[in-house]
């Protein structure tokens, strides 16, 4: 229904690039963020007697809280409780409410009471994940790597949401653009997952690095998602 009511002429489709525009979203944060988290999971598996087993688990929760927060912020940003009715569809809704049967219509044009809405959506879902336990919030205190990770995620998260509050439009076409991007690049995102796992536990092998296998396998899932997001951020800071 979001998608219908929210949707504007004006804008471009998904698969055009916003950057193209006068007004452009380039943010290199994204890229530096993953190739950070990157290096701590290199650093924290590969190294045998650096990182502990609950250590690292620690670190494989912070990831799980950041894997679980973008899609959320992606879901925010494509309900987008900022954007209210294009005028096209306001008028199309007050010519509606008209009629008797669609009076109720009316509340939904008054104020912000659309966007109040989509926000209590928001906030169900946020809600919802934290309830069934998808959504745990790290604790600070559980390490320098894991302290490290932490910061970076909830910065991450920040800016994710100031640049929302800011542009909300802008910011939609831009997550579309990237979620575009990352399907049209599905068979190579799937290649480049293939050959990082076989290539990780080829070189634990060749090296004889001694790391428990549950953790290395852990560890190598949240490092493919880190390289194929921060593959997918280049792309779209290459993008023309």
């Amino acid at each position: 229904m979001n998608k219908h009511l929210d949707k504007d002429i004006l804008q471009p489709t998904v698969v055009e690039n916003p950057n193209l525009g006068e007004t452009k979203l380039i943010n290199y944060f994204p890229v530096i963020f993953h190739l950070t988290i990157i290096v701590l999971i290199l650093f924290s598996c590969f190294r045998s007697g650096i990182m502990s087993e609950a250590r690292i688990g620690l670190l494989i929760s912070d990831g799980i809280f950041q894997f679980v927060s973008t899609m959320l912020i992606y879901i925010i940003t494509l309900i987008n409780p900022f954007i209210s009715f294009s005028t096209e569809m306001r008028k199309k809704i007050t010519d509606k409410a008209q009629e008797q049967e669609f009076n109720w219509l009316n509340w939904l044009l008054k104020n912000r009471n659309w966007q109040l809405l989509k926000g209590l959506a928001c906030i169900a879902i946020i809600g919802y994940c934290i309830y069934e336990g998808y959504l745990v919030i790290p604790n600070l205190n559980q390490g320098v790597l894991s302290g490290i990770a932490v910061v970076l995620i909830f910065f991450f998260v920040l800016s994710n949401i100031i640049q929302l509050i800011q542009n909300p439009v802008l910011f939609k076409q831009k997550t579309l653009f990237r979620l575009s991007m990352l399907y049209k690049s599905f068979k190579l995102v799937f290649l480049i997952s293939l050959g990082l796992l076989i290539t990780i536990f080829v070189f634990t092998l060749v090296l004889k690095i001694d790391q428990d296998q549950r953790i290395l396998t852990s560890g190598s899932i949240l490092l493919v998602y880190n390289v194929v997001m921060a593959y997918n951020e280049f792309k779209i800071l290459r993008a023309d």
